[in-house]
């Protein structure tokens, strides 16, 4: 991916987290942590995959959030227009980005091993006499 390209969705991200956050006034998304966490624009600029994080253990809450964020897409647009400088303004498409759930569920699992930090050590040393 070119710099150009990887500049331009740094900057998508933040105007759309930005929109979402300030300026979209749906009270169903007022009350959420919605969080756009990538953008993925084309090369010609036409579409634009936009990752979503929705903090919410409710399935069907962050399924409802895509979807008013999808019905949203046209005040998003004009908002984009406003405070990007692009040749198109991107189709959205927003997926929810469940990422962030997944690496906490490690993190927990990783957690509940209930390995102590010495024996993390003691097993690197006994490694490394091994060499």
């Amino acid at each position: 991916m070119s710099n150009r390209m990887m500049r331009a969705d740094a900057e998508m991200v933040r105007v759309l987290a930005d929109i979402i956050s300030n300026k979209l006034r749906d009270p169903r998304i007022a009350n959420e942590i919605i969080t756009v966490t990538k953008a993925k624009t084309s090369s010609d600029f036409r579409h634009c995959k936009v990752g979503i994080s929705i903090l919410s253990k409710d399935e069907n809450k962050k399924k409802e959030v895509i979807k008013l964020l999808k019905r949203s897409s046209g005040f998003i647009k004009k908002e984009l227009v406003e405070n990007l400088k692009l040749p198109y303004v991107p189709e959205l498409v927003f997926e929810l980005d469940e990422n962030l759930e997944y690496s906490e569920r490690i993190n927990n699992i990783l957690d509940s091993l209930q390995i102590s930090k010495n024996d993390v050590e003691d097993d690197f040393e006994k490694d490394n006499k091994d060499d």
